[in-house]
């Protein structure tokens, strides 16, 4: 086990707090099962996947980390405990384990503590995560190579890219669970977007269609007219 977990990508729970990570407990999302009972006939009919083709996911709930605080004396802990509370308990926060650095899960944790003997002290954090853990960077972020996963990560970089009529064309290379990314144009001249069949007009702003999505496939999609846009695109995963 890593030596800790860092929040808000500023406060790492042994070098800022001296707290060692005994155990961990992330538990898997509970599926939104849809079932709609049959009068007078056997079982059910299941309409859990029928929207998107998979199940929708509740929170992750039960969430659990413990860790031992070597503080020395009582005053020591209650400032120690007082203190780390007041930067994560209750707070929705961004959390970066040491042995997943590549990806994140954002969650609301509530902190409780016991100190048996002069020595030694216990800190646990209990409560819940939204469904995904998502990728450390999106695609419309510089890439940081400290947290790149050699073996399983995967680089995306889709920044201010110019649509003209010599590259019409945007890859997305897929991870996890699938989600719509956002299309952010700067500069748009009749610029639409061709996916599945379907045509959609981009404007400067933020664009987002609920129907183009990416999942564990790679996405290439077609574009016309000219423009600047950049794609935000973050792999989400179970």
């Amino acid at each position: 086990m890593g030596s800790g977990v860092t929040f808000e990508d500023k406060i790492h729970t042994e070098r800022d707090w001296g707290l060692k990570l005994l155990s961990i407990y992330i538990p898997m999302p509970q599926p939104k099962t849809r079932l709609v009972d049959i009068p007078g006939g056997d079982g059910s009919i299941d309409l859990t996947e029928v929207n998107t083709g998979r199940p929708a996911y509740k929170d992750r709930n039960g969430m659990e980390l413990v860790f031992d605080l070597m503080d020395g004396d009582y005053k020591t802990w209650f400032m120690k405990y007082s203190q780390f509370a007041d930067c994560v308990h209750g707070r929705k926060v961004k959390m970066v384990l040491d042995d997943e650095s590549e990806h994140y899960y954002m969650v609301r944790l509530e902190i409780d503590g016991e100190k048996s003997n002069p020595v030694y002290g216990q800190i646990t954090l209990k409560g819940t995560a939204e469904p995904f853990k998502y990728d450390l960077q999106s695609s419309a972020e510089d890439w940081l190579w400290d947290s790149f996963n050699f073996y399983t990560g995967v680089i995306r970089t889709l920044k201010d890219i110019t649509i003209s009529s010599t590259n019409r064309t945007i890859k997305i290379l897929g991870a996890g669970i699938d989600t719509p990314p956002v299309f952010v144009v700067t500069k748009a001249d009749n610029l639409k977007l061709t996916h599945g069949g379907r045509t959609y007009t981009l404007k400067v702003g933020r664009n987002r269609f609920p129907a183009v999505r990416v999942g564990k496939q790679d996405v290439t999609l077609t574009f016309s007219g000219g423009g600047t846009l950049t794609v935000e695109y973050r792999g989400r995963y179970l």
